[in-house]
C-alpha cells in the first residue's frame, strides 16, 4: 500500500518570496524522504510550474484569496469553502501541516476528524490581528477593516495555534511573540535555509556586465514588496544620511518582489525630496537567477523592517542569501540570529536614520572591510541555515 502523504495547506501561492518560497524549498526536500501534496487556495503559474518540476503535487480550491478585498468581507463563506477542503484532503494524509490564517483552523477541525497529527508552522502571530505597529501602519479605512477582523475572528486564530498537536516558527524571536500574544509555550524554531551552491559570491569577472551597468562606486541594495512592513522609507533616508563617504557617488538599489506603481512613484517623490534620486535605482523584479548577482554586487544590504515580532522583519530571507553571497549586512536589530553585529555586518535601530546611515557609510568608506564581514556572514550561513534541517524538524513533527 501507498504511503499517505503529509499534506500542506497555505493560503495562496501568488507572491515570489516569503512564506511561500519558504514553504516551496521545505516541501520539495521534504517530498524525497515522505509524500507531500500541498493544497492552497489558488497559486500562480511561477509555482505550479515549480512544484510540478519539483514532483510535488499542488492542488488549488480556487476562488478569492487574502490578497482580495472581497475574500475579508465575506471571510466566513470562505473560511468555511477552506474547511471543507481541508476535511476532504484529510482523509488520505498521514498528517496536516499548516501555515496561515484560516489554514490552521481548517486543520484543527480536518485532522480531528480524520483522527491524524496537525502541525502548525507559525510564521508569526497573524499581524493583521496582533501587530499594533503593522496596523499602524496602514490608512486609516483600512485600519476600520482590520479592528473590525480582529474582534471577529481573532478567536478563530488562536484556536487554530492553540490546538495544533505540534507548533513549529521560524526563530526565537517568533517563538518569544507567539508566547507573549497566545500564552503558548515550546514553538520549535525550525530557523530558515539558504542554497549555499546557488547564493554564493559571485567574481568580479562574472560581474562586468552589471558593472558596466551600475557603474564602479559602492553600491547598497534594499530588497522591498512596497508594503509598509518593510519601510522602504527608512531604507532611503538612511541612504541619505550615508551621503558620500570619500567623495564617492554610492548607488542604492531597489529590488521588488511585486509591482506597486503607485508605491513606487511615492518613493521616488521621497527620493527626489532628500536629494538623492539621480543615485536610486528602482529595478523592479528581477529573475530569481540574476539575485545572486545582484547581492554578490553590492556592498552592503540593507534591511529596515521595525516590527520586532514579525517574521518578515526577522526572518528575512534577503538578509541570509546576501551573507551568502559574501555581502555585509546592516538590519534591523529585531534579531541577531543571522547577522552578527561588527562581525558580518551591523544591527541598528531603522527608525534612527542618522545611525543606520553612519553604518552604512562606514562600510562603503572601506569597501575590503565590508568584504571580510561579508565572508564572516558567508561561514556562519553554510554553517547554520539549511533546507534540509528545516525538511527534518517538518517530517519528524509531523510523522515522528
Amino acid at each position: 500500500m501507498a504511503e499517505r502523504p503529509i499534506t500542506w495547506l497555505h493560503s495562496h501561492f501568488l507572491l515570489p518570496t516569503g512564506g511561500t518560497k519558504f514553504i516551496y524549498e521545505v516541501a520539495r526536500r521534504l517530498a524525497r524522504r515522505h509524500p507531500v501534496e500541498v493544497l492552497v487556495e489558488r497559486a500562480s503559474p511561477h509555482w505550479r510550474e515549480r512544484y510540478e518540476s519539483a514532483g510535488v503535487p499542488l492542488r488549488e480550491i480556487g476562488g478569492p484569496t487574502s490578497t482580495s478585498m472581497a475574500y475579508w468581507l465575506a471571510l466566513p463563506a470562505y473560511v468555511r469553502r477552506d474547511r471543507r477542503a481541508a476535511v476532504a484532503a484529510a482523509g488520505g494524509s498521514a498528517a496536516l501541516v499548516s501555515s496561515f490564517f484560516p489554514m490552521h483552523f481548517a486543520a484543527v477541525i480536518a485532522a480531528g476528524r480524520a483522527d491524524i497529527r496537525h502541525v502548525h508552522l507559525c510564521f508569526e502571530p497573524f499581524p493583521f490581528f496582533h501587530d499594533r505597529e503593522v496596523i499602524g501602519m496602514y490608512p486609516a479605512w483600512k485600519r476600520v477593516l482590520l479592528a473590525y477582523l480582529r474582534v471577529a475572528y481573532r478567536g478563530l486564530d488562536a484556536h487554530g495555534v492553540r490546538r495544533a498537536d505540534r507548533l513549529l516558527t521560524l526563530n526565537q524571536a517568533t517563538a518569544a511573540a507567539i508566547e507573549r500574544v497566545y500564552g503558548v509555550t515550546g514553538a520549535e524554531p525550525t530557523y530558515a535555509g539558504v542554497d549555499t551552491q546557488f547564493f554564493r559570491p559571485y567574481s568580479d569577472d562574472e560581474l562586468a556586465d552589471l558593472r558596466a551597468r551600475h557603474g564602479d562606486g559602492p553600491i547598497v541594495i534594499h530588497s522591498t514588496d512596497y508594503s509598509p512592513i518593510k519601510r522602504t522609507d527608512l531604507a532611503l533616508q538612511a541612504f541619505a544620511a550615508a551621503g558620500s563617504p570619500n567623495g564617492t557617488s554610492p548607488r542604492l538599489l531597489v529590488t521588488s518582489t511585486r509591482e506597486d506603481p503607485r508605491a513606487q512613484r511615492e518613493l521616488a517623490d521621497l527620493a527626489q525630496s532628500l536629494s538623492v534620486a539621480e543615485r536610486v535605482e528602482f529595478l523592479g523584479f528581477l529573475p530569481y537567477e540574476d539575485l545572486p548577482r545582484y547581492y554578490s554586487l553590492a556592498d552592503v544590504l540593507l534591511q529596515t523592517g521595525t516590527a520586532a515580532g514579525s517574521g518578515a522583519t526577522t526572518m528575512s530571507l534577503p538578509v541570509k542569501e546576501a551573507l551568502a553571497c559574501g555581502t555585509a549586512v546592516v538590519r534591523s536589530e529585531a534579531t541577531d540570529e543571522d547577522v552578527v553585529d561588527g562581525v558580518s555586518g551591523y544591527l541598528v535601530d531603522p527608525q534612527d536614520v542618522d545611525a543606520t546611515g553612519d553604518r552604512i557609510a562606514a562600510l562603503l568608506a572601506d569597501r575590503a572591510r565590508a568584504r571580510e564581514m561579508g565572508e564572516a556572514g558567508r561561514r556562519r550561513i553554510v554553517e547554520l541555515y539549511d533546507w534540509e534541517r528545516v525538511a527534518d524538524i517538518v517530517l519528524r513533527a509531523a510523522v515522528g
